[in-house]
């Protein structure tokens, strides 16, 4: 499991480091530099891949500073990266701005700190095997309600799961049992609907100019009571958002590090507690790790009996952000604060998610 990371100069981090746990929840007003921590995940991501990056998208224009992204594990998944490494070390360094880049990385032992240099291509594929972090998840209702095109699609959701249909059309036929697990979880949070349904539909003028002479399907929920289809052009963008969110936590090979934005985007808040609790089961039942953040109150309130799990976000007057562990760097100093005056310690995790929204944590709008 991933346990640490710290960052440097990657846009408005200037220095964070983030303990972990299973699954974690960020909070804080927009553009407090919660995406900017997933982003450098993202990174990390696309490296581990073999993938290209934009370096100069992630310079701070006027900074002269070395980005700087380590990642720290508490077991040993890199044994037979000829060696035993619990750290990956990303570094990359702007000569003149506009005159280029250099990058290393490195993977450095836990008992004597060594780093050992190689060559990137080395690890494609390799570290892969053992730690593979996810793309930046955000379903897009709008691309869902559409018919797509069907083929070999990808055993992978794309980031807006706006490849659902093919998804699905895929794993239905290689992956049935993953495709039964999400028809049961569908039933089980919107018990109305107790099909997934796929119909052929003719090629537009519009759909071919976007994707090419193929066959396209269209995707709808058989609601159970009254024996209809409902198809996801009629289906509220909740629905179809929940559908996606099942897709990306029960596909075939989910990554070990999920990144989630908003998951309760769209989501009846009657809904949200399911949710959350399928992703919490996805971390147990799949060994995968989460991050995920939001702008609920209500998700805010799951974490309750987990503070050490939430990681509030804020920019100082400069626009470099800060981060709080809830209960490292809140409910801890405020109960020996308290101790010490002899008096009752606030109770935040009675109601958190009011707690926050009132502004008492701090990561709310100035």
């Amino acid at each position: 499991m991933l346990k640490r990371v710290s960052i440097q100069n990657f846009k408005s981090l200037k220095d964070v480091e983030l303990e972990l746990q299973k699954v974690n929840l960020l909070i804080g007003p927009n553009n407090s530099g919660k995406t900017n921590f997933l982003k450098a995940l993202a990174v990390c991501n696309n490296l581990i891949r073999g993938e290209s990056i934009e370096v100069s998208d992630n310079f701070n224009k006027n900074s002269i500073n070395k980005i700087y992204l380590k990642l720290s594990f508490d077991d040993k998944p890199f044994e037979n990266l000829e060696g035993t490494f619990t750290h990956i070390n990303y570094a990359f360094t702007r000569n003149t701005w506009g005159e280029g880049y250099k990058f290393y990385y490195g993977l450095s032992d836990a008992i004597d700190s060594e780093m050992r240099h190689m060559e990137f291509p080395a690890l494609n594929g390799k570290m892969d095997k053992f730690f593979r972090i996810g793309y930046i998840y955000k379903p897009d209702p709008n691309k869902l309600d559409k018919p797509s095109p069907v083929g070999r699609g990808s055993l992978e959701v794309a980031t807006d799961a706006s490849n659902l249909i093919a998804f699905f059309d895929r794993i239905r036929d290689e992956y049935p049992g993953t495709f039964a697990q999400i028809k049961a979880d569908l039933a089980k949070c919107v018990p109305e609907f107790t099909e997934i349904n796929f119909q052929n539909v003719e090629s537009t003028e519009e759909l071919v100019k976007q994707f090419g002479d193929k066959t396209f399907k269209r995707i709808g929920l058989t609601d159970g009571r009254q024996n209809i289809i409902y198809w996801a052009d009629e289906l509220s963008e909740g629905t179809l958002y929940f559908i996606a969110l099942l897709c990306i936590i029960n596909q075939p090979n989910p990554p070990k590090l999920l990144l989630l934005e908003e998951p309760e985007k769209g989501i009846h808040p009657r809904r949200i507690f399911e949710v959350i609790q399928f992703i919490f089961r996805l971390a147990e039942e799949k060994d995968v790790q989460v991050i995920m953040t939001t702008h609920s109150p209500i998700v805010v309130d799951m974490f309750k009996d987990m503070p050490e799990s939430v990681f509030i976000f804020d920019k100082d007057d400069e626009g470099a952000t800060h981060v709080k562990n809830l209960q490292r760097d809140v409910i801890e100093p405020e109960a020996e604060k308290s101790k010490e005056l002899g008096i009752e310690p606030h109770h935040y995790t009675d109601s958190l998610g009011d707690a926050w929204t009132v502004g008492f944590l701090g990561g709310v709008p100035k």
